[in-house]
């Protein structure tokens, strides 16, 4: 490599205190996939279609067009039926990704929401059908056929501020006074008690295999899809599907890859200057060193030495999408009827399935007031007020449910029974090579043998794992390696110093002095390439798989942390 050249005078412009904005150009080359959309719906032959497989599969009587929405990620097809009333959707995933990927994720969801449906109360809306694009006689792609409730409302309605502009994201009623609140608190604390008794021995996404659900594809985590949505990431550098992860430090280290490709194939909207662009590098190669370095939370309630040596553990269901406004109420009385939108359901590190919930107020911290400078500050001076409501919320559920009350979430799956997938079944080898990156060819799903054995590490409750995490900064860590674009802000403000020591000026400048030459040379090289992206033309780059895949590696080579 090139030796380092001179340091740039210092530009004005360095945006660490704010999240990183996504590729506009790439961002806009997605939302053309609702035109699509718009377009296949004005035809009647097609509307004919999608009520009679509808009909087929839901079984309801006089089926007729209702309406169709259209999400960031799903269209759905809503159609109507009488004796009694009642409405099904045909769902399916807008052609934001390849048809690959779009099929891997419809098939992960549906397994997953019957796996929840079957093992907890949690009202999931019942599915009557799923198939491939094949098996789509409509054209539309993958597909999910179950129950639509147009006559509920979102949690997060019973939340929201009312003053609150209706084009902008939610956030919490400031005037809300706290007898309001803890309910609607304790029905979500009862959803997430009640997965948090859901484990595998392996992190990735569910398959259903002889009969069986078990971990067999990779996980799906929203970063992911952000990275290829908004940053235009090609997916050939994401690795197999059917890569699954054995460890904690493994999940930490593939999404801090993540982080990494994320910076290097965006081309557009990604840095202000030289130096914004070495922040946004340090950031990213430091998580990742400390993921490396096993540095970040460990999976268990263990001391640091004894989860160094790579052993069997359990992983726990992380749903990054699981937030108020994804969980459906009766519009009087507020109980719960409905939680959908699984799409980003995984099997995760146990320490992230204790962090405590960031959407208590709604809006993210790293979106706070807009997300402006400062922003963050005020999140976190007025979390920890509706932290403590919902841990007191949370107790009254782990105490009600400890005594074997009956739970409030109406129940429309079968019984959970008390046994708990065991820390057994057949574990592989630890991946050799990068986490991000992988040869498919010579990379096997591993079967997970389920066992209701009920002998176990024990745990602390729910709660206490919760108020653990936020104190001794564990959330801040999590939150991070699950977020690429709010990683900026809060790496320098809640990570930098705490993993690495003091840095009283903040940025750069003092980590690269810790990097080794060569690292120092890559931070230069993406630096480098940063700049002339930004002060080129403005477009979207369509890589090759094997050149997008060999310009990543060299920037994620091991021996450069």
């Amino acid at each position: 490599m090139s030796e380092q050249p001179s340091p740039e005078p210092r530009p004005d412009r360095r945006t660490r205190e704010v999240a990183m904005y996504g590729d506009e150009m790439v961002e806009e080359r997605q939302e053309a996939s609702y035109d699509w959309v718009n377009e296949k719906i004005q035809n009647p032959e097609l509307r004919t279609e999608i009520i009679r497989i509808v009909k087929k599969y839901h079984g309801g009587r006089a089926g007729k067009w209702h309406s169709s929405l259209c999400g960031s990620y799903n269209a759905v097809f809503v159609i109507e039926f009488q004796d009694p009333e009642s409405y099904g959707m045909m769902r399916v995933p807008l052609p934001r990704f390849s048809l690959e990927l779009r099929e891997e994720k419809v098939q992960a969801e549906v397994n997953l929401m019957r796996y929840v449906a079957a093992n907890t109360t949690i009202p999931i809306p019942h599915i009557y059908h799923s198939g491939t694009a094949s098996q789509n006689p409509t054209g539309l792609g993958p597909f999910i056929i179950m129950d639509y409730h147009p006559n509920l409302v979102h949690l997060s309605t019973f939340l929201a501020d009312p003053d609150t502009d209706p084009e902008a994201p939610n956030t919490i009623n400031p005037t809300m006074p706290e007898d309001k609140i803890l309910p609607l608190y304790r029905q979500m604390s009862n959803i997430l008690l009640q997965l948090d008794k859901l484990t595998m021995p392996q992190s990735g996404c569910l398959g259903y295999v002889d009969g069986e659900y078990t971990v067999h594809t990779r996980a799906l985590p929203q970063t992911l899809t952000d990275t290829i949505t908004m940053a235009g990431c090609p997916e050939s550098v994401l690795g197999p599907s059917n890569r699954v992860l054995n460890t904690s430090h493994e999940v930490y280290q593939f999404l801090t890859d993540l982080h990494i490709a994320q910076l290097v194939f965006q081309r557009n909207d990604a840095v202000e200057s030289a130096d914004d662009a070495r922040d946004k590098y340090t950031a990213r190669h430091m998580l990742r060193r400390a993921a490396y370095m096993n540095l970040l939370p460990s999976p268990s309630y263990t001391s640091r030495q004894e989860h160094i040596t790579p052993t069997p553990e359990t992983f726990k269901l992380i749903c990054d999408d699981l937030t108020p406004h994804n969980v459906l109420v009766d519009p009087e009385t507020g109980e719960v009827r409905a939680v959908i939108d699984w799409e980003w359901a995984w099997f995760g590190p146990r320490s992230m399935a204790a962090d405590p919930p960031w959407w208590l107020m709604l809006r993210k911290p790293d979106m706070w007031n807009g997300g402006v400078e400062g922003g963050i500050d005020d999140w976190v001076g007025k979390y920890p007020k509706y932290l403590g409501i919902f841990l007191r919320a949370l107790e009254q559920e782990e105490e009600k449910l400890g005594k074997g009350q009956e739970v409030t979430v109406p129940c429309l799956g079968e019984p959970l029974e008390n046994d708990k997938v065991a820390e057994d079944g057949t574990v592989s080898e630890w991946l050799d090579n990068l986490h991000i990156l992988g040869d498919s060819s010579t990379t096997t799903t591993t079967t997970t043998t389920i066992s209701t054995n009920r002998e176990g590490p024990k745990e602390p409750p729910l709660s206490v794992r919760m108020r653990k995490n936020w104190e001794d900064g564990s959330f801040w860590i999590n939150y991070a390696a699950r977020r690429s674009y709010g990683l900026d802000p809060i790496y320098w403000k809640f990570i930098d110093e705490r993993l690495f020591g003091e840095n009283p000026a903040g940025g750069y400048e003092k980590r690269a002095e810790s990097m080794t030459t060569e690292a120092r040379e890559l931070m230069e090289m993406v630096v480098k390439d940063k700049m002339k992206e930004k002060n080129g033309e403005r477009k979207v780059v369509e890589w090759f798989a094997e050149e997008a895949r060999g310009h990543l590696a060299r920037v994620l080579g091991y021996g450069q942390l």
